[in-house]
Protein backbone atom coordinates (compact mmCIF):
# COMPACT_ATOMS: atom_id res chain seq x y z
CA UNK A 1 0.00 0.00 0.00
CA UNK A 2 0.98 3.83 -0.66
CA UNK A 3 0.78 6.99 0.54
CA UNK A 4 1.13 10.09 -2.10
CA UNK A 5 2.81 13.10 -1.25
CA UNK A 6 2.40 15.99 -3.89
CA UNK A 7 5.39 18.26 -3.97
CA UNK A 8 6.30 21.24 -5.97
CA UNK A 9 9.45 22.47 -4.67
CA UNK A 10 7.65 24.97 -1.84
CA UNK A 11 8.42 24.90 2.18
CA UNK A 12 4.83 24.35 2.70
CA UNK A 13 4.41 21.39 -0.27
CA UNK A 14 7.50 19.77 2.01
CA UNK A 15 6.05 20.30 4.84
CA UNK A 16 2.96 18.83 4.07
CA UNK A 17 4.83 15.79 2.89
CA UNK A 18 6.26 15.26 6.22
CA UNK A 19 3.16 14.62 7.54
CA UNK A 20 2.57 12.23 5.07
CA UNK A 21 5.92 10.13 5.58
CA UNK A 22 4.85 10.13 9.71
CA UNK A 23 1.69 8.40 8.82
CA UNK A 24 3.66 6.28 6.21
CA UNK A 25 6.07 5.17 8.66
CA UNK A 26 3.51 4.35 11.30
CA UNK A 27 1.49 1.74 8.64
CA UNK A 28 4.53 1.13 7.00
CA UNK A 29 3.57 2.03 3.56
CA UNK A 30 5.55 3.58 0.97
CA UNK A 31 5.97 7.05 0.39
CA UNK A 32 5.41 8.23 -3.21
CA UNK A 33 6.35 12.01 -3.90
CA UNK A 34 4.51 13.21 -6.98
CA UNK A 35 5.30 15.90 -8.96
CA UNK A 36 2.95 17.39 -11.99
CA UNK A 37 5.47 19.51 -14.21
CA UNK A 38 4.03 23.37 -15.03
CA UNK A 39 5.68 26.55 -15.85
CA UNK A 40 5.48 28.17 -12.00
CA UNK A 41 7.52 25.20 -10.35
CA UNK A 42 11.13 24.86 -10.40
CA UNK A 43 12.13 21.40 -11.32
CA UNK A 44 15.11 22.38 -9.03
CA UNK A 45 13.71 23.23 -6.10
CA UNK A 46 11.20 19.61 -6.72
CA UNK A 47 15.03 17.62 -6.64
CA UNK A 48 15.82 19.04 -3.81
CA UNK A 49 12.53 18.60 -1.97
CA UNK A 50 12.61 15.13 -3.01
CA UNK A 51 16.30 15.08 -1.64
CA UNK A 52 15.48 15.86 1.72
CA UNK A 53 12.58 13.96 2.35
CA UNK A 54 13.89 10.97 0.81
CA UNK A 55 17.16 11.46 3.41
CA UNK A 56 14.76 11.73 6.64
CA UNK A 57 12.76 8.84 4.79
CA UNK A 58 15.62 6.75 4.90
CA UNK A 59 16.42 7.44 8.57
CA UNK A 60 12.92 6.35 9.75
CA UNK A 61 12.80 3.12 7.46
CA UNK A 62 10.44 4.30 5.18
CA UNK A 63 10.99 3.46 1.32
CA UNK A 64 10.00 6.12 -1.07
CA UNK A 65 9.64 6.62 -4.65
CA UNK A 66 9.53 10.01 -7.00
CA UNK A 67 7.14 10.07 -9.64
CA UNK A 68 7.14 13.11 -11.56
CA UNK A 69 4.17 13.25 -14.48
CA UNK A 70 5.29 15.68 -17.61
CA UNK A 71 2.01 16.82 -18.13
CA UNK A 72 -0.58 18.37 -16.05
CA UNK A 73 -3.95 16.48 -17.76
CA UNK A 74 -6.65 14.42 -15.74
CA UNK A 75 -6.37 11.42 -17.71
CA UNK A 76 -2.68 11.67 -16.95
CA UNK A 77 -3.30 12.00 -13.23
CA UNK A 78 -6.31 9.81 -12.65
CA UNK A 79 -4.29 6.44 -14.74
CA UNK A 80 -1.26 7.12 -12.88
CA UNK A 81 -2.99 7.23 -9.42
CA UNK A 82 -5.60 4.13 -10.78
CA UNK A 83 -2.48 1.91 -11.22
CA UNK A 84 -1.21 2.46 -7.55
CA UNK A 85 -2.67 0.83 -4.38
CA UNK A 86 -3.09 4.09 -2.61
CA UNK A 87 -4.69 4.73 0.81
CA UNK A 88 -4.12 8.34 1.21
CA UNK A 89 -3.40 11.40 -1.10
CA UNK A 90 -1.39 14.25 1.03
CA UNK A 91 -1.52 17.51 -0.34
CA UNK A 92 -1.18 21.19 0.43
CA UNK A 93 -3.63 24.18 0.42
CA UNK A 94 -3.17 27.05 -1.96
CA UNK A 95 -1.39 30.41 -0.46
CA UNK A 96 -4.96 32.49 -1.68
CA UNK A 97 -7.54 33.67 -0.38
CA UNK A 98 -9.86 30.86 -1.21
CA UNK A 99 -7.48 27.59 -0.01
CA UNK A 100 -9.03 24.90 -0.99
CA UNK A 101 -12.20 26.27 -3.96
CA UNK A 102 -10.67 25.94 -7.58
CA UNK A 103 -7.22 24.06 -6.80
CA UNK A 104 -5.79 21.13 -7.33
CA UNK A 105 -6.62 19.48 -4.05
CA UNK A 106 -10.41 20.03 -4.80
CA UNK A 107 -10.01 18.70 -8.35
CA UNK A 108 -8.48 15.03 -6.77
CA UNK A 109 -11.52 15.34 -4.83
CA UNK A 110 -13.89 15.92 -7.62
CA UNK A 111 -12.33 13.23 -9.19
CA UNK A 112 -14.05 10.64 -7.04
CA UNK A 113 -11.38 8.21 -6.78
CA UNK A 114 -11.48 5.24 -3.85
CA UNK A 115 -9.01 7.23 -2.15
CA UNK A 116 -9.10 9.20 0.63
CA UNK A 117 -7.70 12.93 0.28
CA UNK A 118 -5.76 15.14 3.13
CA UNK A 119 -5.45 18.74 2.54
CA UNK A 120 -3.15 20.40 5.19
CA UNK A 121 -2.74 24.03 5.62
CA UNK A 122 0.31 24.72 7.00
CA UNK A 123 0.75 27.47 9.71
CA UNK A 124 3.58 26.64 12.11
CA UNK A 125 6.11 24.72 10.46
CA UNK A 126 8.54 24.24 13.27
CA UNK A 127 6.54 21.46 14.98
CA UNK A 128 5.72 19.42 12.17
CA UNK A 129 8.23 16.40 13.23
CA UNK A 130 7.44 16.86 16.82
CA UNK A 131 3.54 17.07 17.73
CA UNK A 132 2.66 16.92 21.62
CA UNK A 133 -1.13 17.47 21.15
CA UNK A 134 -3.37 16.99 18.39
CA UNK A 135 -7.34 16.99 18.40
CA UNK A 136 -10.01 15.43 16.02
CA UNK A 137 -13.33 17.61 15.64
CA UNK A 138 -16.44 15.72 15.18
CA UNK A 139 -20.38 16.48 14.85
CA UNK A 140 -21.36 15.69 17.65
CA UNK A 141 -20.94 11.05 18.16
CA UNK A 142 -20.68 11.06 14.25
CA UNK A 143 -17.16 9.58 14.07
CA UNK A 144 -16.22 7.30 11.15
CA UNK A 145 -13.85 3.97 11.13
CA UNK A 146 -11.82 5.92 8.24
CA UNK A 147 -11.56 9.43 10.17
CA UNK A 148 -10.68 7.87 13.93
CA UNK A 149 -8.05 5.19 11.58
CA UNK A 150 -6.44 8.64 9.51
CA UNK A 151 -6.52 10.05 13.03
CA UNK A 152 -5.08 7.42 15.33
CA UNK A 153 -2.29 6.63 13.16
CA UNK A 154 -1.36 10.01 12.97
CA UNK A 155 -1.29 10.01 17.17
CA UNK A 156 0.69 7.18 17.41
CA UNK A 157 3.42 8.31 14.84
CA UNK A 158 3.56 11.15 17.19
CA UNK A 159 2.40 9.49 20.55
CA UNK A 160 0.44 12.31 20.72
CA UNK A 161 -2.06 13.50 23.70
CA UNK A 162 -5.12 13.15 21.41
CA UNK A 163 -8.63 14.56 21.98
CA UNK A 164 -12.21 14.34 20.20
CA UNK A 165 -13.49 17.97 20.43
CA UNK A 166 -17.34 17.08 19.84
CA UNK A 167 -19.87 19.78 18.79
CA UNK A 168 -23.77 19.77 18.88
CA UNK A 169 -24.94 22.12 16.90
CA UNK A 170 -27.97 24.31 17.68
CA UNK A 171 -29.84 27.30 17.32
CA UNK A 172 -29.15 30.26 19.96
CA UNK A 173 -32.82 29.89 20.89
CA UNK A 174 -32.47 26.51 21.84
CA UNK A 175 -28.89 26.76 22.97
CA UNK A 176 -30.53 29.47 25.67
CA UNK A 177 -33.73 26.97 26.68
CA UNK A 178 -31.15 24.28 26.83
CA UNK A 179 -31.37 22.41 30.79
CA UNK A 180 -28.72 20.76 32.57
CA UNK A 181 -30.27 17.54 33.11
CA UNK A 182 -30.92 18.02 29.00
CA UNK A 183 -26.51 18.55 28.30
CA UNK A 184 -25.83 15.50 30.81
CA UNK A 185 -28.24 13.35 28.87
CA UNK A 186 -26.59 14.22 25.84
CA UNK A 187 -23.65 13.95 26.81
CA UNK A 188 -23.72 10.36 28.24
CA UNK A 189 -25.42 9.62 24.88
CA UNK A 190 -22.58 10.71 22.79
CA UNK A 191 -19.68 9.45 25.01
CA UNK A 192 -21.20 5.94 25.22
CA UNK A 193 -21.90 6.07 21.14
CA UNK A 194 -17.75 6.66 21.40
CA UNK A 195 -16.93 4.09 24.02
CA UNK A 196 -15.27 1.68 21.22
CA UNK A 197 -12.86 4.22 19.95
CA UNK A 198 -11.64 4.94 23.59
CA UNK A 199 -11.39 1.09 24.22
CA UNK A 200 -9.39 0.78 21.17
CA UNK A 201 -7.35 3.87 21.91
CA UNK A 202 -6.67 1.51 25.06
CA UNK A 203 -4.33 -0.62 23.14
CA UNK A 204 -2.90 2.29 20.98
CA UNK A 205 0.80 4.24 22.03
CA UNK A 206 -1.03 7.79 22.95
CA UNK A 207 -3.90 8.95 25.60
CA UNK A 208 -7.83 9.67 23.87
CA UNK A 209 -10.08 12.70 25.83
CA UNK A 210 -13.36 13.69 24.42
CA UNK A 211 -14.29 17.30 25.16
CA UNK A 212 -17.86 18.34 24.02
CA UNK A 213 -19.30 21.75 23.22
CA UNK A 214 -22.87 23.28 22.11
CA UNK A 215 -22.77 25.91 20.34
CA UNK A 216 -24.86 27.48 17.19
CA UNK A 217 -21.90 28.70 14.80
CA UNK A 218 -19.26 25.40 14.42
CA UNK A 219 -16.63 26.53 12.98
CA UNK A 220 -15.93 29.30 15.03
CA UNK A 221 -16.17 27.49 18.46
CA UNK A 222 -13.33 25.09 17.09
CA UNK A 223 -11.26 28.79 16.12
CA UNK A 224 -11.70 29.57 19.84
CA UNK A 225 -11.14 25.98 20.66
CA UNK A 226 -7.55 25.85 19.55
CA UNK A 227 -6.99 29.70 20.32
CA UNK A 228 -7.00 28.90 23.97
CA UNK A 229 -5.43 25.33 23.72
CA UNK A 230 -1.86 24.20 23.40
CA UNK A 231 -2.83 21.80 20.37
CA UNK A 232 -0.77 21.95 17.50
CA UNK A 233 -1.99 19.81 14.43
CA UNK A 234 -6.01 20.20 13.85
CA UNK A 235 -7.84 17.14 12.26
CA UNK A 236 -11.35 17.62 10.89
CA UNK A 237 -13.83 15.90 8.41
CA UNK A 238 -14.14 18.42 5.71
CA UNK A 239 -17.34 17.21 3.95
CA UNK A 240 -19.73 18.63 6.00
CA UNK A 241 -17.70 22.01 6.12
CA UNK A 242 -17.12 22.28 2.19
CA UNK A 243 -21.03 22.87 1.44
CA UNK A 244 -21.82 26.59 0.70
CA UNK A 245 -25.03 28.05 2.33
CA UNK A 246 -27.09 30.81 1.87
CA UNK A 247 -26.77 31.92 5.75
CA UNK A 248 -22.33 32.46 4.75
CA UNK A 249 -20.61 34.54 2.54
CA UNK A 250 -17.62 31.68 2.67
CA UNK A 251 -17.98 27.70 3.17
CA UNK A 252 -17.06 27.11 6.35
CA UNK A 253 -13.99 25.05 5.53
CA UNK A 254 -12.42 28.05 3.67
CA UNK A 255 -13.37 30.42 6.75
CA UNK A 256 -11.30 27.73 9.11
CA UNK A 257 -8.31 27.59 7.05
CA UNK A 258 -7.96 31.22 6.83
CA UNK A 259 -8.65 31.93 10.36
CA UNK A 260 -6.69 28.68 11.92
CA UNK A 261 -3.85 29.67 14.09
CA UNK A 262 -2.45 25.68 13.66
CA UNK A 263 -1.85 23.24 11.25
CA UNK A 264 -4.54 22.04 10.30
CA UNK A 265 -5.64 18.87 8.11
CA UNK A 266 -9.39 18.93 6.37
CA UNK A 267 -9.91 14.77 5.59
CA UNK A 268 -11.94 14.11 2.86
CA UNK A 269 -13.20 10.05 2.98
CA UNK A 270 -14.80 7.77 0.60
CA UNK A 271 -17.31 6.70 2.73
Amino acid sequence: MKVIAAINGTITAESVAFYALMYAQAQKFTLVLLHIKNEKDNLDDVQASIERISTVALSKDVQTESVILQKFSKTIIKNFILSEYIDTIFCSTRKHTKFITDSFSELLINMNFNIDIAVIRIVNISNIMEVDNMFLSIKEDKLSVKKFAFFATLASAYEAKAEIYSVTNMSIYKLARLKMHEVKERLFTINYNLRHYIKLANFMPFTLYIKHDFTSNETQSILMEIAKSDVQLLVIGAKRLSVSSFFFKEMPIEKLMRDTSVNTIAYYTKE
